[in-house]
This record gives structure tokens, C-alpha cells and sequence, in this order.
């Protein structure tokens, strides 16, 4: 089962760059390098999507594991490995953010 999910999240990913690459392709306009603006700009509003989806989704696990700290469900100890999670998951989008500057 595991193998199947994988294939269809491969697919997945391989139709989504073939959609951006058409996407580019599609807006040169006699050969200049309208594809490529295209595409960064579409790389950029990815990008800002990545940083709002993770910001989010950040603040909603932090808040979940106060109120439980705070419920006596779970401990404060717990919550502080959640943060140190939460800066990993942080460093890890700006580090390819920062990749993808590197690399322009």
C-alpha cells in the first residue's frame, strides 16, 4: 500500500512540474524570455504560499500543545520541544529559500 502512495505522490509531483514547465512555455512570446518570468513569478508565489501554509500550520501545532500543556495533558517540557520542532520546520523552508536565491 505504502508503494502505491508513493507512485500516486510521484505523479503527482511529475504532473505539477509539467504543468509549471507548460506554464512557462506557454508565455514566450516570440522567444524572448517571457517563459522565464513566468516561471520565477510562479516560483515566487509558491514560495510565498510555502511560507504562509507552514506559518499557519506552525501557530495552530504550538497552540494545540499549550492548551493541552495547560489542560494538564500533555507537559510543558513537551511544549518546548515543540517550538524547538517549529524552528526546524521554519529554518528548513528558509534555508530553501535561500538555496533557490543561491542558484538563480
Amino acid at each position: 500500500m505504502k508503494s502505491i502512495q508513493q507512485k500516486n505522490v510521484r505523479a503527482a509531483l511529475f504532473f505539477a512540474l509539467l504543468t509549471v514547465g507548460n506554464a512557462a512555455i506557454a508565455g514566450t512570446s516570440g522567444g524572448g524570455m517571457g517563459g522565464l518570468t513566468t516561471a520565477t513569478t510562479t516560483a515566487s508565489s509558491i514560495q510565498s504560499g510555502l511560507f504562509a501554509f507552514v506559518g499557519v500550520c506552525a501557530g495552530i501545532y504550538l497552540i494545540y500543545l499549550a492548551v493541552m500543556a495547560k489542560a494538564d495533558k500533555k507537559t510543558w517540557g513537551d511544549f518546548g520541544m515543540g517550538v524547538v520542532h517549529v524552528s526546524i520546520a521554519g529554518a528548513s523552508v528558509v534555508l530553501a529559500s535561500w538555496a533557490w536565491n543561491l542558484f538563480q
